[in-house]
């Protein structure tokens, strides 16, 4: 396409964009005129939207993410989008108001971005420690999986105990790594298919770490009794079932019961059903108690 054909591309989509188009397709018109701009008219409309309504925006860098995917691209382009995402990263150290816009966009590009460009990128986002920014740190890792720093993830675990941190470990950390924390996640962490998703990928289950998720997570243990084959005996396996919870926040019996039956304990399912008014009354309590929190 000719210089001239990218200008009017670039002026309908302006027009769109602000002004807004009165036609039924108007959304598709503006992603296929989004289409004939070139790697350096995205990068420039990029930069001169980021304080514009986000779907005009969000138009913008889809296409560029699109094309980035593409190893085709020529050096030039690649140049021109590594320029836009130092450009970028300026505009948010002296514009805190368009960070979002900003980190957004870095998100899109960041797999197919330089290495030395992604650490500048992760480095900054551990720095600021807002949500928002630990939380994209924490999703580029997944996406750059030589990124990921199971020290520093654990130590923002330790300091705040953001569970996303705490499914990053257990998804990423390495098995030896995940022996050595495995205790301390079981007892800080509420949810309890995080503890066993850990437990699943670390190399061992220390005891210590066994005595924490059969105090903490009930459920969790006779899950991973069934999983790990670890020797449970039937006494102990009822009182876990009953011990699990079935309420809104915490419905981790059924669980606990299929636990049971994988590992074959027809008794103990037989005494599940035998006291299944004592469960009612208790989760008709739980739930009364919870009205009243609440």
């Amino acid at each position: 396409m000719t210089g001239a054909g990218e200008t009017k591309a670039a002026e309908r989509i302006r027009t769109i964009g602000l002004d807004g188009l009165s036609h039924p397709d108007a959304a598709s018109l503006l992603h296929a005129y989004t289409a004939c701009l070139s790697v350096q008219e995205l990068s420039s409309a990029i930069l001169d939207t980021l304080p514009t309504p986000s779907a005009w925006r969000s138009a913008l860098r889809r296409r560029l993410i699109r094309l980035t995917r593409d190893g085709r691209l020529p050096q030039r382009d690649r140049e021109t989008i590594n320029e836009l995402v130092q450009r970028c990263q300026l505009v948010a150290r002296e514009t805190p108001a368009l960070r979002v816009s900003v980190d957004t966009i870095l998100s899109g590009l960041f797999e197919h971005l330089p290495s030395f460009q992604q650490h500048v990128i992760i480095e900054t986002w551990i720095d600021r420690g807002t949500s928002g920014a630990v939380g994209r740190w924490l999703k580029a890792t997944s996406k750059v999986p030589s990124l990921f720093d199971e020290q520093a993830v654990m130590g923002h675990f330790r300091s705040t105990g953001d569970e996303r941190a705490a499914k990053a470990l257990a998804n990423m950390a390495t098995p030896a790594f995940l022996d050595g924390v495995l205790q301390e996640l079981a007892d800080c962490c509420e949810r309890g298919w995080l503890v066993s998703k850990a437990a699943m990928r670390a190399a061992s289950v220390p005891e210590e770490a066994w005595t924490t998720i059969r105090s903490k997570h009930p459920a969790t243990y006779l899950y991973l009794c069934a999983q790990l084959h670890r020797s449970i005996a039937e006494d102990e396996a009822l009182e876990l079932v009953l011990l699990s919870p079935n309420s809104i926040l915490n419905q981790t019996r059924g669980l606990a019961i299929w636990a049971v039956g994988q590992i074959g304990m027809i008794r103990v399912l037989d005494e599940i059903v035998a006291r299944g008014e004592e469960l009612e009354r208790r989760d008709l309590q739980a739930f009364e108690a919870l009205s009243v929190r609440f």
